[in-house]
């Protein structure tokens, strides 16, 4: 993911600079995406540990960036299946 976001922004970008500690985080591991990213803003607002608990997955925001990251649906469906 960074490597090809590195290319997509025109910006070196390291793994360890996508890292994140997720939506309730307020501090640690945090990507300076995740001041803008809707979806975090999302899970923020509804309280829930990562899109695989939230009652409205995958929801259209979730379901564009699958696109993006494809990787992330296989995460969030593993989670699901185990709640």
């Amino acid at each position: 993911m960074a490597e090809l976001w590195s290319k997509e922004f025109n910006s070196e970008i390291k793994p360890e600079d996508i890292n994140c500690d997720g939506f309730l985080e307020k501090s640690g591991r945090l990507f300076n995406y995740c001041q803008v990213c809707e979806i975090r803003k999302c899970g923020q607002e509804k309280e829930v540990k990562n899109c695989a608990y939230c009652d409205d997955y995958a929801c259209e925001k979730l379901t564009k960036f699958f696109n993006m990251a494809p990787e992330a649906k296989t995460t969030l469906a593993e989670i699901r299946k185990n709640l």
